[in-house]
């Protein structure tokens, strides 16, 4: 409900219109109890045709002008909610794409694919109808106030009633919010083993996956069916208490009215049309009562989005170096993730003057990742300080020192879009004849150049159909277009064939010599072997430290 009057209220000028046109469609909506009133107390009594033809064309004209109002705030609400799924949608993009990368990653893929599919069901839930809806359910008292002087006697049973029938719909809704709640969670936990399925097929079947995922796949369909059914019991409460109540409205108002006009207190005409007036008021509040599930869906997926949205944003501007030279110092660095019983790093110094070599070794899990990840300013240190030739890397631009480095991750992806696209992302104005220079140098032009469309190759699925060794290559191309000083690469030669190695090799001896800073985390010996310094993070909780590595002297 609250969503409701967030859109309602978007606009002060447009909130005035909707609740004057409001008004003025459930007035004109009087026109057809009104017209029965008139002719059967009138026309019949008189039988005077103009009178007939008088009061049918007014009724029509009220129609029409009712639907005319209809359309034109329907336009009204539809504007506003354009208005308002525009800025939801901005607001979770810049939460994903600039929110804080640790605490993003603390949420399972599936559930961030879970929560941003909110915004559909946001969209659909807090729709312009659905608005409209809502907006008319107050107006029922207007129905109501005509029916009271009408017969102060039908208009009290039926308030009565309808009071009755929103009890019995709020109570079924309020009950509904846990089993929606819990289908919710379960649709997160199917998705997971749904992605198992469908990107695991090799997995599936060579390691014989298919009988322990066919049960867990089985036992989650199962809840989720119970799930479903209570939330189908509970709906069909809601939808029985609406069509019974527009049943029961008749029956009462019709017996009672009846009685009223044997004792004479009402005529047959005034009759029918408290009828009328009293399903209209009916109908106007069971509309709105019929939108709570929908309302509750949209509240619960409007609730994970704002808890994303609520994630820190990362800083979006800071300070820039003239010109950064390639120096990285750490002082007293420590990091742990969160319930991490050992941290990553404690109490670690290191001095990596520009130009330097430095490769990062440990076993798989020792933190490699994590410190290039602290290192291209993704995570922030628990304790101490990163500094670039002085300066804190907490207080640089994020924009401007992503420029500075050639970073290179564990586990790239690309967009979907063309693989010009993606390689060129960082500086859109390289040349072809660039990128497939770059291509040559680490050995994919065979690759990109085989294919009829070469540089305008379709990429699709973050490029998971491009074989790992090509990927990780053409993430180095990509890094390579920045010609950052800093170059900070994550296991390049992980899954890289030996052509591929020694083209990686060439790469690295070639930025050496240009002056570049080399921070390489690999266990591989060729490039260990042309490191100035290694760091191994198999020591822990502070990383230890061989310089001359060549000569095996020990810091």
């Amino acid at each position: 409900m609250k969503e409701f009057l967030a859109r309602f209220s978007l606009h002060k000028s447009l909130r005035t219109e909707l609740l004057v046109s409001s008004l003025l469609i459930n007035l004109l909506g009087l026109a057809s109890s009104l017209y029965s009133i008139q002719v059967l107390n009138r026309y019949l009594a008189l039988g005077v045709d103009a009178t007939l033809i008088s009061l049918t064309i007014g009724a029509l004209i009220a129609v029409g002008f009712e639907i005319f109002l209809r359309g034109a705030r329907l336009k009204l609400a539809q504007w506003l909610c354009m208005q308002a799924d525009q800025r939801l949608s901005g607001d979770i993009f810049d939460a994903t794409a600039r929110g804080q990368f640790s605490l993003l990653e603390q949420l399972p893929a599936p559930a961030r694919r879970e929560i941003i599919g909110g915004q559909t069901t946001v969209q659909q839930c807090f729709s312009a109808p659905n608005l409209v809806t809502m907006l008319d359910a107050p107006f029922a008292l207007v129905f109501l106030c005509v029916l009271f002087l009408i017969s102060p006697f039908l208009a009290f049973f039926a308030l009565l009633l309808m009071l009755f029938i929103a009890a019995v719909s709020l109570l079924a809704q309020q009950k509904l919010r846990m089993p929606m709640q819990a289908q919710s969670k379960a649709n997160i936990q199917l998705a997971g083993h749904q992605q198992t399925l469908t990107a695991g097929g090799e997995m599936v079947r060579v390691f014989g996956v298919a009988e322990p995922l066919k049960l867990k796949w089985q036992a989650q369909i199962e809840q989720l069916a119970l799930l479903r059914a209570d939330t189908n019991r509970l709906q069909s409460v809601i939808q029985n208490a609406s069509y019974a109540g527009t049943i029961l409205m008749s029956i009462l108002i019709m017996g009672l009215g009846a009685r009223q006009v044997m004792t004479g207190n009402l005529d047959v005409g005034t009759l029918i049309g408290a009828n009328i007036l009293a399903s209209r008021a009916l109908a106007a509040m069971t509309r709105a009562l019929g939108l709570s599930e929908q309302i509750g869906r949209g509240d619960r997926a409007l609730e994970l989005l704002q808890q994303l949205c609520s994630i820190p944003k990362e800083r979006s501007e800071g300070m820039k170096l003239q010109t950064y030279r390639g120096g990285v110092t750490l002082e007293d660095l420590g990091f742990a993730y969160k319930g991490q019983p050992v941290p990553t790093m404690e109490h670690f110094f290191c001095d990596i003057q520009p130009g330097q070599v430095v490769v990062v070794s440990g076993a798989n899990g020792s933190g490699k990742t994590t410190f290039a990840r602290l290192l291209a300013g993704l995570l922030e240190p628990a304790r101490g300080r990163i500094k670039i030739d002085g300066m804190d890397l907490r207080q640089a631009d994020p924009t401007w020192w992503r420029q500075q480095i050639v970073y290179l991750p564990q586990e790239p992806l690309f967009f979907d879009g063309t693989l010009r696209e993606n390689l060129t992302v960082l500086k859109p104005e390289t040349t072809d004849e660039h990128l497939l220079a770059l291509c040559q140098e680490t050995a994919v032009a065979r690759y990109v150049e085989s294919g009829s469309e070469g540089l305008d190759m379709k990429i699709r699925g973050g490029g998971h159909a491009i074989p790992v060794g090509i990927k990780r290559r053409l993430a180095l191309v990509r890094a390579l277009v920045s010609e950052g000083p800093l170059v900070i690469l994550d296991d390049p030669s992980e899954g890289v064939d030996a052509e591929g190695c020694q083209a990686i090799a060439a790469i690295l001896n070639r930025l050496s010599r240009e002056g570049r800073t080399l921070i390489v985390m690999s266990n591989e010996r060729f490039i260990q072997s042309a490191a100035d310094t290694r760091i191994d993070l198999n020591s822990k909780p502070t990383p230890h430290i061989v310089t001359s590595v060549a000569a095996g002297d020990d810091a």
